[in-house]
C-alpha cells in the first residue's frame, strides 16, 4: 500500500497529476480546498476544516475497504479512517488557540484515539508543525514528549527507524521556510506500528520546491 502525504499549499487541482504521478494508494493533503477534494472521481474522498479553502483532504485512489471515523472538529485537523485492516489518522497539527496548537494539538489528538491507535495496525501521518529543536516552547507537552507517547502506543517513525537520526538532528529535511534550503526542518512525519513493514521516500527539493515549501512522505507499506 502506497500513502502519500503533502502540504500542497493551496491550489490542488493544478498539482493533481503530480501527486498521481507518485501512484498512492491513498493521499493525505495539507492546504487544499473542499472543492477540490469533492470534486475528485474517487470512490473514497474526506475533507475537514474551518475554512474551505483550505483544511486537509483525504483521497483513496484505488479500490479497497474504507471507513471513515469520527473526529472531534474543534481539533485542527485530522481525519481517521481505515483502510483494510490498517488504521489510519491523517494530519495537518494547526492553531485553535494560543493555548492549543500545533504539537499540543496532536497530543490531544493522540489522547483522544489512543485506543483506536492501539486496536490495530496503525499509523499517524502528516504535517505534524513540530521537532525536538523547539521542545522549550510547549512546556508539557512537546514534541520529544509526543514521541515517546507513541512509542508507548507502539507507534515509530519509520523515517528515523530507518535512518538511525535523532529526532532534532534529522538529516533530510521536508520544509523550506520561505521555500530557502537554508531554513530547512523536518516536521512532516509517519509513525507506524512497530509490527508493520514500511520504507519512507521524501521527496527531492529540487523537483518540489517549486511547488510548495513542504516536501512529499512517499510511504511504501508491506502488506501481509
Amino acid at each position: 500500500m502506497r500513502i502519500v502525504s503533502w502540504n500542497c499549499a493551496m491550489g490542488f487541482a493544478k498539482k493533481r497529476a503530480l501527486v498521481e504521478a507518485l501512484k498512492p494508494d491513498i493521499a493525505i493533503l495539507a492546504e487544499t480546498s473542499q472543492r477540490h477534494i469533492a470534486e475528485t472521481e474517487a470512490t473514497f474522498k474526506a475533507w475537514v476544516g474551518s475554512n474551505p479553502h483550505k483544511g486537509l483532504g483525504v483521497i483513496g485512489f484505488t479500490n479497497r475497504s474504507y471507513m471513515l471515523h469520527e473526529a472531534d472538529a474543534l481539533l485542527p485537523w485530522h481525519i481517521p479512517f481505515t483502510v483494510d485492516g490498517l488504521n489510519i489518522i491523517g494530519l495537518w497539527a494547526h492553531v485553535r488557540d494560543k493555548d492549543l496548537k500545533y504539537v499540543r494539538v496532536t497530543h490531544e489528538i493522540v489522547s483522544r484515539h489512543a485506543d483506536f491507535l492501539t486496536s490495530a495496525p496503525s499509523l499517524i501521518i502528516g504535517d505534524f508543525n513540530s521537532n525536538t529543536v523547539w521542545d522549550r516552547e510547549h512546556p508539557g507537552r512537546n514534541h520529544s514528549m509526543l514521541v515517546e507517547r507513541l512509542q508507548g502506543l507502539g507507534l515509530q517513525s519509520v523515517y528515523h527507524r530507518a535512518n538511525g537520526d535523532a529526532h532534532g538532528a534529522e538529516t533530510s529535511k521536508t520544509y523550506f521556510h520561505t521555500k530557502r534550503l537554508h531554513f530547512g526542518h523536518h516536521i512532516d512525519y509517519a509513525f507506524l506500528s512497530e509490527a508493520c513493514r514500511g520504507s519512507l521516500a521524501i521527496g527531492n527539493h529540487e523537483d518540489w520546491l517549486k511547488y510548495s515549501d513542504h516536501m512529499p512522505l512517499i510511504l511504501d507499506i508491506v502488506e501481509p
